[in-house]
């Protein structure tokens, strides 16, 4: 999530705007009994090899590495993973 790039009414959103919507998401999680995997310096590393090696944008490399690191499966429409070797992209259309 690009929680800097939030755009509210055509306006960058403020450190309340922010925290609001990481409060609900939160309780959204908690509804769901989901949760959010920390980011560390394995992914980080992992995200710095597959962007060089596949040519991914930062964003891409990091939910890829994500992936890989937890079960090698990503859903996504974006084609971009499928010449990830080590990485199945399933298609949210087909679920």
């Amino acid at each position: 999530m690009k929680t800097g790039n939030i755009l509210i009414e055509e306006r960058r959103a403020t450190l309340e705007d922010i925290a609001k919507f990481f409060t609900d998401l939160n309780q959204l999680l908690s509804l769901y009994k989901l949760s959010v995997f920390p980011l560390t310096c394995e992914q980080i590393a992992k995200a710095a090899n597959l962007r060089k090696k596949y040519n991914l944008t930062f964003y891409d490399s990091h939910h890829a590495a994500s992936a890989m690191l937890y079960d090698s499966k990503i859903i996504s429409t974006d084609n971009t993973y499928n010449s990830v070797i080590g990485l199945k992209r399933i298609n949210p259309y087909t679920l």
